[in-house]
């Protein structure tokens, strides 16, 4: 019976090591500081699984994620002198805070900013656009 169990235990986990294959996850960074947080890009295609990278300038900080609801969708300590790293795919289309939850100072509570998860094609439209306007100040350079 137990070799039974470990022979369906082994199976499943292997089953799970490809789950996440497919393409590359998108690596945003993300910043903090008494009292702001700075990410590298404020919009992300639904389902497009990212890799937050987090540093912090001076003290620990705690980065939560947070549906429009407040449910948490993720957390991670920002330590200083180190990048943590969060995985996460957000599967609404919708605006997401991340919030400081370890307080750092007087102003903890300012510590706010949000990115928007947006549907595949409407991200595709909006980045493409984005990319002819970027091409095309190039050109006049």
């Amino acid at each position: 019976m137990i070799a039974f169990g470990v022979f369906i235990s082994v199976a499943k986990l292997r089953e799970n090591l490809h789950v996440s294959a497919g393409r590359a996850p998108l690596v945003v960074n993300v910043s903090g500081g008494q009292w702001w947080w700075e990410i590298d890009t404020y919009e992300i295609a639904m389902g497009q699984e990212v890799e937050s990278c987090v540093k912090t300038e001076d003290v620990t900080h705690g980065m939560d994620i947070y549906a429009p609801d407040m449910t948490l969708v993720a957390q991670v300590q920002a330590m200083h002198g180190y990048t943590s790293k969060l995985a996460h795919t957000s599967d609404k289309p919708c605006s997401y805070q991340f919030l400081c939850m370890e307080f750092c100072g007087i102003a903890h509570h300012d510590m706010v900013n949000e990115f928007d998860v947006l549907e595949a094609s409407q991200w595709l439209t909006q980045h493409s656009k984005l990319k002819r306007v970027h091409k095309r100040t190039q050109t006049l350079l």
